[in-house]
């Protein structure tokens, strides 16, 4: 009876929900980069600004049952299209960055442009880094959360662990 009822659990802790980070071509609908997070885990987008070549970070949370939000956001300086919104976060200035933090701004998924060579579009999650560029150089991708059993991100992670 005890190995029935530990066996059940087991089997219910494998199938549990996990969320994964995706990153889809748009136009394609093919996937380019699928990554097993946790929930509340973060990851981060920084590139380089077109006009003012200065780097630009955004930090995203995976939030549980409604996908992605964008927590925070630092750049050295104010660019086109770069400021605070109103009612989302307050800005400080840490270490020579602007930081707006606790932006808190619920997305779901969202499009990227990746950018070209020079804007350099960079995914880090868990210090590893990941040149987006490289992948999908000037494509339209959608970045989204996808979620599949716990057993898959267990599988991914031995696979990872002997690469």
């Amino acid at each position: 009876m005890i190995i029935g009822v530990i066996v059940f659990g087991v089997v219910i802790l494998l199938f549990m929900p996990m969320p994964w980070l995706v990153i889809e071509d748009f136009k394609k609908e093919e996937k380019l980069l699928a990554l097993p997070l946790m929930w509340q885990e973060s990851f981060e987008i920084c590139y380089t600004h077109s006009v003012d070549r200065k780097p630009v970070c955004e930090i995203y949370k995976l939030k549980w049952g409604k996908g992605i939000m964008l927590h925070e956001t630092y750049f050295r300086m104010f660019g086109a299209g770069m400021g605070h919104w109103e009612g989302h976060g307050y800005v400080v200035s840490e270490e020579g960055w602007i930081k707006i933090k606790e932006v808190d701004k619920l997305l779901g998924k969202f499009l990227l442009r990746v950018g070209t060579r020079g804007v350099d579009h960079i995914l880090s999650v868990r210090g590893k880094k990941i040149n987006l560029t490289e992948r999908a150089e000037g494509k339209l991708v959608e970045v989204r959360i996808e979620i599949k059993p716990l057993i898959l991100s267990i599988i991914r992670k031995l696979r990872a662990d002997n690469d």
